[in-house]
Parts: C-alpha cells; sequence; structure tokens
C-alpha cells in the first residue's frame, strides 16, 4: 500500500518476507528523507526511533514470555488471600470500589 505525502510517495512498512535488496532498498530511502530534515525533525525521528525500538523489544519480551502465572498460582493474589474466594475479580473491585 502506497500513501500519498505531498508530493513524495510513502511504502508501508516492510514485511517478514520482504528480500535483502527490498531492505537495502528502503535504507537508502530512509537515509535519504532524514537527510532532508532539519535538526529539531531530526530529534524528533530519534525520539520516535527509541519509541519503535522499545516498542519491539517489549512486544519480543511478551511474546518469549510463556511463563505467565495463571491467577491462581499468583503469590502475590495468594498473600492478599484474593484467590480464595471465586472470582476473585469480584473480590478486588469490592475492595477498590466498596467505599465509593
Amino acid at each position: 500500500m502506497n500513501v500519498q505525502c505531498g508530493v513524495k510517495e510513502v511504502s508501508s512498512p516492510p514485511e517478514k518476507g520482504d528480500t535483502m535488496e527490498q531492505m537495502h532498498t528502503t535504507r537508502q530511502k530512509l537515509v535519504f528523507e532524514i537527510e532532508q530534515l532539519s535538526n529539531p525533525y531530526i530529534m524528533e525521528l530519534q525520539n520516535f526511533i527509541q519509541y519503535l525500538k522499545f516498542k519491539q523489544a517489549t512486544i519480543s519480551a511478551l511474546s518469549n514470555d510463556s511463563g505467565m502465572l495463571r491467577p491462581e498460582d499468583d503469590p502475590i493474589l495468594g498473600a492478599f488471600g484474593l484467590i480464595d474466594v471465586t472470582p476473585f475479580s469480584e473480590t478486588i473491585d469490592h475492595i477498590l470500589y466498596s467505599t465509593v
């Protein structure tokens, strides 16, 4: 999918199956576009890149984390005694919102 941005054509993000040549071409286009930016926008772009790297690392960590605890096995919930009553979410709601 291509989107028109002013007079320049912007392509969608590369997919996993893209070839190395396509990735190299995309990188060259990015370098060219970055060279056209003024300093404040380069700093903004750098911040955005840091956000993307954080997002990528977070998604990667979540997808690799198969050790998610079931609520019944969570020691913190057990310490509070919240898993003794089914469903425990009603107990949490009651504790948090009973005085409202």
